[in-house]
């Protein structure tokens, strides 16, 4: 599925002609936020009564890169192929009571493929753009053993899922420019409701939603 995705955004972009300056590429770093795979709430009863332990699944932050090609229609309107990479520790935090407990789970290596829009808002040295399509993620899970271990499974699935954002780029010569972007990935999570617990009680599978920031170069070909 995966390389059919790639190869068809590889054909629109191919299956238009090219001109001088009308292609770029693009590399970029910067951190990579994580959203919640996964939340379960126990209830506890004691002697005093009830309460209640959430127990939510996600990633620490992480620094990662990006890198693109790009195709201009035109001075305002562009597509783009955008990859990126980063690896994180899965975290599992524990609260309840007033208080918490974060326990280390494993790791994950985070690919994700991007095939959005970009709609530049105005020309000069100096442009702001917005962007905007389909995006599809890869998320490795390594399990973490040994005691205190959270027993999660081992290996890769995809999600599909949409992006948008926002940036701003600084053009200083007519091929080489910087650029600065806000990107938020929204994908279906890499975890089922099995993976978290025998039964379903109290079990809630969100679509993480991964912010993305970066600093990079552009250079226009």
């Amino acid at each position: 599925m995966l390389t059919r995705f790639a190869f068809s955004a590889l054909l629109c972009l191919a299956a238009l002609p090219s001109f001088a300056e009308n292609w770029s590429i693009g590399g970029a770093i910067g951190p990579f936020v994580f959203g919640r795979f996964a939340e379960r709430t126990v209830v506890i009863n004691t002697e005093t009564g009830t309460g209640k332990t959430t127990s939510r699944l996600s990633a620490a932050t992480r620094p990662g890169a990006a890198a693109d090609i790009e195709r201009d229609f035109n001075d305002w309107l562009a597509v783009r192929l955008e990859a990126a990479w980063t690896q994180s520790k899965l975290r599992l935090k524990s609260s309840g009571g007033g208080t918490g407990v974060t326990i280390d789970s494993g790791r994950v290596n985070v690919t994700t493929f991007v095939v959005p829009f970009v709609v530049r808002l105005n020309r000069g040295s100096i442009r702001f753009h917005l962007m905007g399509g389909p995006a599809y993620a890869l998320y490795n899970m390594h399990r973490r053993t040994g005691e205190g271990s959270v027993p999660l499974f081992e290996g890769t699935r995809g999600r599909w899922g949409g992006a948008g954002g926002a940036g701003v780029g600084w053009r200083w010569s007519e091929r080489f420019g910087i650029e600065g972007q806000i990107t938020d990935i929204v994908t279906g999570s890499p975890f089922r409701r099995e993976d978290i617990a025998a039964t379903n009680i109290g079990v809630h599978i969100p679509k993480p939603q991964n912010v993305h920031t970066t600093l990079g170069i552009r250079y226009r070909f």
